[in-house]
């Protein structure tokens, strides 16, 4: 412990006065002091209420004072005091990378809460070295980039008036109430852009007809694939070879192409790169706590992120960093309506490199679609009640079933060539700092409710 001792002697808030001895020995000297510098002695009025009495200070107890959080220090710093490890947010330190296959810890210095990491190999980059105070208790601003391009667009509607008019039909509910009706006046029949005149000939079957044109030629429709799964059936009978059926209306996206999107996005800028252990220090001992928040602090992502270090590259001359996509899936079947049978069945994924907090927040575009599930057609169901000879009795199993092989025939689909190949010697990607590493993706995680694992079980 560092103890800091008073350069100058007004420092101290008493100074010893001289003290008169009794008769005898002579009096010791009394020691000079230089003059005080801190202004005049006459202490600063208080502020005074009407009355004439002085103005109480209201303090907030303890309890319900709020301490803003504080993320552990970044690994951008090597010192052991905290002060030398606070880094300016705006930027962000480039540390040295070991080539080699060697375990290089490393460990930061202790944060306000007495947090702090360990990592197993010195990282390239590190987040928290980019996060200001605001940003652990702001809302997370969107990463979505749009097309310049494609805001630039003409509307799809006929003009400004009618596309006002329609985003009100279609927006919040069909059933228009008294609420509604005020809310067309004041926000299209009011606004400066809307024109009484350019709704002479509208009609809003034809308008929304274009809506729907526009919308299958849009980016993101595009970026799908279409496809069709065969499933196989058994016939019920030992004697009778099983038939395939195909079911048509899957569309995919690959996932090779959703992460070279993200790692080279924007929002990679809040990705882990490297896991790392957080510990807590305890304030009256020199024991620590291991602290378990994040996929990337915990013992699944650093167990395989050491192993991709000795994993094969397909290019004996690549000396690029070997980092992990940790890919977390998700589906849900969901009703489309209140009233029908219309229903989607979709899959996303999610990288465990990026904070939860981040992941959580609608606008922050951590979510990809991956795939929808297409239903199974209501003509398989004619097709089987001829075909197998038990439909009458175990139609139920039969349906069961079909939805078992078409859940396993989708991820054919979807852990492709090109996936299978780079799990196992990765995919180059050039992050936005510049630097290019090879990426392994791992599936870490799958969510899903009760009916579907259900159907993911043999």
């Amino acid at each position: 412990m560092t103890v800091a001792f008073p350069t100058n002697l007004t420092e101290f808030p008493h100074r010893p006065s001289p003290v008169a001895l009794s008769p005898g020995p002579p009096p010791l000297p009394t020691p000079s002091f230089p003059p005080r510098q801190s202004g005049p002695a006459s202490p600063r009025p208080l502020p005074l209420s009407q009355s004439g009495r002085p103005l109480r200070v209201h303090r907030l107890p303890a309890r319900y004072q709020d301490i803003y959080p504080e993320a552990p220090h970044p690994a951008a710093s090597s010192s052991s005091s905290p002060a030398a490890a606070t880094t300016d947010p705006s930027e962000t330190a480039v540390i040295q990378r070991v080539t080699l296959v060697v375990r290089n810890r490393f460990r930061t210095a202790p944060n306000t809460f007495g947090l702090w990491k360990e990592y197993l190999y010195r990282p390239s980059y590190d987040p928290d070295a980019c996060i200001s105070p605001e940003d652990l208790y702001l809302p997370h601003t969107s990463t979505i980039v749009l097309d310049e391009e494609a805001t630039e667009e003409v509307s799809i509607y006929t003009n400004k008036s009618t596309e006002l008019l329609m985003n009100w039909q279609n927006s919040i509910s069909t059933q228009k109430s008294n609420e509604e009706t005020t809310r067309l006046v004041h926000s299209v029949l009011f606004d400066p852009q809307f024109c009484l005149g350019d709704l002479n000939h509208f009609n809003a079957t034809n308008e929304n007809r274009k809506a729907d044109a526009a919308e299958e030629k849009s980016p993101f429709l595009q970026s799908f694939r279409h496809a069709s799964v065969n499933i196989d059936v058994p016939s019920g009978s030992p004697h009778d070879a099983s038939q395939t059926f195909a079911v048509s209306g899957l569309y995919y996206r690959q996932i090779t192409s959703l992460i070279k999107e993200a790692f080279e996005g924007p929002i990679s800028k809040n990705f882990h790169f490297s896991p790392f252990k957080l510990f807590r220090k305890h304030p009256n001992s020199e024991s620590s706590d291991r602290i378990y928040s994040e996929i990337y602090n915990s013992d699944v992502l650093l167990d395989e992120h050491d192993k991709v270090q000795r994993a094969p590259t397909g290019d004996p001359t690549c000396k690029r960093e070997k980092v992990v996509a940790a890919l977390m899936f998700w589906s849900d079947a969901t009703h489309l309506a209140t009233f029908g049978t219309a229903k989607m069945w979709p899959i996303y994924m999610l990288f465990g490199n990026l904070s939860k907090y981040i992941r959580s927040q609608p606008n922050s575009g951590a979510t990809k679609h991956l795939a929808y599930i297409p239903p199974l057609p209501d003509s398989l169901q004619d097709q089987l009640k001829s075909f197998h000879r038990k439909w009458d009795t175990q139609h139920k199993d039969i349906l069961t079933h079909c939805r078992r092989e078409l859940v396993h025939a989708v991820w054919k689909f979807i852990l492709d060539e090109d996936f299978l190949y780079a799990y196992a010697f990765g995919m180059v990607v050039r992050s936005p700092d510049g630097i290019e590493r090879r990426v392994y993706p791992r599936i870490l995680t799958y969510s899903a409710d009760y009916p579907e694992k259900y159907v993911f079980s043999p």
